[in-house]
């Protein structure tokens, strides 16, 4: 089986659970060897990694545990730098699962002329 190479996108804060399950149920299905997954924030969805306000959703410390279980089994994070400037986010206090390029939506487009399904929860 060739891998499936998919970029999953997320601009919106409360769609971090929905986005994490069809990346979870992709691996679950097609087994991880087979995927080369790439999730990208941008947005308010880069909110999550705020690590001053934790309070704005009681299931982000899950959520983030769940991202970084994913980038054990080879899932990328990407985060927007526009996106955590425009949230007043320090990208020095990410996790280190989280890697920060210039623009998420360069980003997306990079992935799609490489062949990379755009999936939008």
């Amino acid at each position: 089986m060739e891998k499936l190479k998919t970029l999953l996108h997320i601009d919106e804060l409360g769609k971090w659970r929905l986005t994490l399950t069809n990346a979870k149920n992709l691996i679950e299905d097609v087994g991880f060897e087979n995927v080369i997954l790439e999730i990208v924030a941008n947005a308010t969805a880069v909110q999550i990694f705020d690590s001053v306000d934790k309070s704005i959703d009681h299931e982000m410390p899950g959520l983030l545990k769940q991202m970084k279980e994913l980038s054990e089994n080879h899932v990328t994070i990407i985060a927007c730098r526009n996106a955590l400037k425009a949230n007043l986010i320090n990208e020095e206090l990410l996790p280190e699962f989280v890697t920060v390029v210039p623009a998420g939506i360069t980003r997306i487009i990079v992935k799609q002329t490489e062949g990379y399904s755009y999936v939008k929860p």
